[in-house]
């Protein structure tokens, strides 16, 4: 899985190298009187005139892109009274994101358009035609992550799926003011693409970038865009700025204008499209014949199981020193070469997240990216790695310097923002006896995830992690207490004072890896949006080390506002110092980013969750049989349709200072219902494990935590608790 050698190997030996309109239905008006006029028995040779042809429908239709084409997207058209805006099914998008509406003679202006990824790879978009076309007639509304960025503008909170949930925010002329701001402050990119004076978002036609074809103008506009929040402020950059994205265009405020990226910003999506390609190529194969040989017993620690031989259409992917997060080319890519329900996947063109100028003479230009594909099934899945180019290292298979290269990192840690949906069951918190339970809130912080079983970890004991938003000193993290019966593979937090030393540093209690910045009152309502002051920030007691407080960033207690979330942007960098038995020094030191901002726990509110069926929430009460010790519980939920898909649980429980904890139990996609059992095998778990049965009295606490899968790289998830 590396580019081609510069001498021919036989094939015997190769190495892996891992180096792609509905029909017009009659009104019922219509037809009634259709109807009627053949009942009155109307006289004639059937050449009568008089009778009014029905007028054509209108046609609303356009294009669907991330970026890419994005396919089989599911559409929701409304009018402004809720109603549906089409006549007759609407039809999933084409290949090329392309859908077409009829519009129904009823439709009332103006029409809010949905686009959901079934398949779970990408958020629902939005976009707004404000005025309807003559019938007869047609209109282009294209739904992007621009469009809905600019639509997002018209609510309160910035989120377009506010104003798909109150369409009364559609105002027209503010919608108007908003796009030629922000076409206005995206001139300088405009005018590098060559797209047309009057461009507008939503009507200039898009051609969307497919695996094998390439997009126009519109869609590269797409790809060198970057659009966030921060600190609840909706932000845009181009790829090359996108560590220093600027306050996007509202229609009122005046804004900055974006500078031109460099061609090779703009040319970059077109060159690591072949990667995309290559692995559409490899994967149209059989899982027999693609993949030719593997070696599976590779301790972790080691990287794992490996790819020893694939076929020479799986290779011409990846670079030959390939590494990301300790794992080469064989190891990053043997899960998804083995999966059988992969023969047959697709793959996008890369979306750029980030794109790095190196201006020394080696010219190693470096890109983040974002890997989409789909399975023979067609559910979505995704991986982040770095392209870098190569000069002089284009083959007759892969026609371009730019290669998957990975980070080059020796072991796998990651930072992600995060934000939770943290919802108590047990009555009357913070008082007794459940006087140190915390209240329901969103809480929003960072993951921070060192793998203790991963590549290089043999003999880790600590990591220290410094950068915007944590204590000087830096957070420690260490492997669990031998007591957690655990099935986790990452480090938990120890501590914020930043000491390393083998005797301080010592196993970490059941805190979790998540550190905590900022939380709200509640969970609805005007408290779902005002802070609360976070344990003990009124005190001097800072010992709550999974949890920011005004002492660690040299503010005195009872502070509220210590935490700068303006700081805490996409791309924001981060230190991982990483120590071993024996070594009081870091053995390696590493840099890594953010991929998306911290927002704020007040956040919380605006996003999308899924919530606990009935069955499940009686293993979080004491008082049904399910809230006794279980060997298994089986998890549910009931979906929300604009909520990102749930990727995995965990059932954490505790009680008598001994916790049993399922870290990890995987869902497939459009699953609603696991089962998470009770871990057997570790240093404290025991044959017949259950999980803690809870109690009334406060002496004991069980949790269920959804994950959801965030193509992003972000970190989301709900806990719901008993304790």
């Amino acid at each position: 899985m590396h580019h081609a050698p510069s001498q021919p190997r036989p094939a015997a030996s190769r190495s892996p190298t891992l180096r792609r309109r509905p029909p017009t239905a009659a009104t019922p008006l219509l037809a009634a009187l259709a109807a009627a006029l053949m009942a009155a028995g109307c006289g004639g040779d059937g050449d009568d005139d008089d009778t009014p042809d029905e007028p054509a429908a209108a046609v609303l239709r356009g294009t669907v892109a991330v970026g890419a084409a994005l396919a089989g997207a599911q559409l929701t058209i409304s009018d402004r009274a809720g109603a549906a805006a089409c006549s007759g099914e609407l039809a999933p998008t084409t290949a090329g994101g392309e859908y077409s509406c009829s519009l129904a003679p009823a439709a009332q202006a103006p029409l809010l358009v949905v686009a959901t990824d079934p398949a779970g790879g990408h958020a629902p978009m939005v976009a707004v035609l404000p005025t309807l076309p003559a019938p007869g007639s047609e209109a282009v509304t294209n739904v992007t992550p621009l469009t809905t960025a600019i639509v997002g503008q018209l609510a309160p909170d910035r989120s377009a799926l506010s104003v798909v949930a109150t369409p009364s925010l559609v105002d027209t002329a503010r919608l108007e003011a908003v796009t030629q701001a922000v076409v206005a402050q995206l001139g300088p990119v405009l005018a590098s693409l060559q797209l047309p004076a009057g461009f507008n978002p939503f009507s200039t036609p898009l051609v969307a970038a497919t695996a094998s074809t390439a997009g126009n103008a519109a869609d590269q506009l797409i790809d060198v865009l970057r659009i966030t929040q921060v600190n609840g402020v909706p932000m845009i950059s181009t790829v090359d700025r996108s560590d220093a994205p600027v306050a996007m265009a509202d229609g009122v405020q005046p804004a900055p204008t974006l500078a031109a990226p460099p061609a090779a910003a703009l040319d970059l999506a077109g060159a690591l499209k072949l990667s995309s390609q290559a692995f559409t190529r490899c994967f149209a194969l059989p899982l027999a014949q693609r993949v030719l040989a593997t070696e599976e017993n590779v301790d972790p620690a080691d990287g794992g199981p490996r790819l020893l031989s694939v076929a020479p259409a799986c290779e011409d992917i990846a670079a030959d020193d390939y590494l990301h997060q300790g794992y080469t080319a064989q190891q990053a890519f043997h899960g998804l070469m083995t999966r059988s329900d992969m023969t047959g996947a697709t793959f996008d063109p890369p979306q750029v997240l980030r794109y790095i100028d190196d201006t020394s003479a080696a010219d190693r230009d470096a890109a983040v990216v974002n890997m989409h594909y789909r399975d023979a099934a067609g559910v979505a899945g995704n991986f982040i790695t770095v392209a870098r180019r190569l000069a002089g290292t284009a083959t007759a298979g892969h026609a371009t310097d730019w290669w998957l290269h990975g980070n080059q990192a020796p072991v796998e840690a990651s930072i992600t923002a995060s934000i939770r949906r943290n919802e108590q069951l047990a009555p009357s918190p913070g008082t007794p006896p459940f006087a140190n339970t915390g209240a329901s809130r969103y809480e929003s912080g960072l993951n921070i995830f060192i793998n203790m079983k991963g590549p290089g970890s043999r003999g880790m004991r600590a990591a220290r992690v410094k950068g915007p938003g944590l204590p000087t000193a830096g957070l420690v993290y260490t492997p669990p207490r031998a007591s957690i019966c655990t099935s986790q593979n990452w480090l938990n937090l120890f501590s914020k004072d930043g000491n390393v030393d083998p005797a301080v540093a010592l196993p970490a209690p059941d805190n979790g890896n998540i550190f905590r910045l900022q939380r709200t009152q509640g969970l609805a309502g005007a408290q779902a949006t005002t802070v609360r002051a976070n344990p003990n920030a009124g005190t001097a007691d800072n010992s709550n080390v999974i949890w920011a407080h005004p002492l660690d960033y040299g503010q005195p207690p009872g502070s509220t506002a210590y935490v700068d979330f303006g700081q805490l942007r996409a791309h924001a960098a981060y230190t991982f110092e990483v120590f071993y038995e024996g070594e009081t020094t870091a053995r390696h030191t590493l840099t890594r980013t953010t991929l998306t901002p911290v927002m704020p726990a007040t956040a919380g509110a605006s996003l999308r969750w899924h919530a606990l069926d009935a069955a499940t929430l009686q293993a979080l009460d004491p008082a049904q049989p399910a809230g006794g010790a279980q060997a298994s519980l089986q998890i549910g939920w009931q979906a929300d349709p604009y909520a990102e898909p749930v990727r995995s649980v965990g059932v954490y429980s505790f009680a008598g200072g001994r916790s049993v904890n399922q870290g990890t139990v995987p869902v497939a996609h459009r699953i609603t219902t696991v089962t998470a059992t009770a871990p057997t095998t570790g240093l404290t778990c025991e044959a017949g494990e259950r999980f803690m049965p809870l109690a009334a009295d406060g002496s004991a606490g069980r949790s269920i935590q959804l994950r959801y899968r965030m193509p992003d790289g972000s970190f989301k998830d709900s806990l719901t608790r008993y304790n």
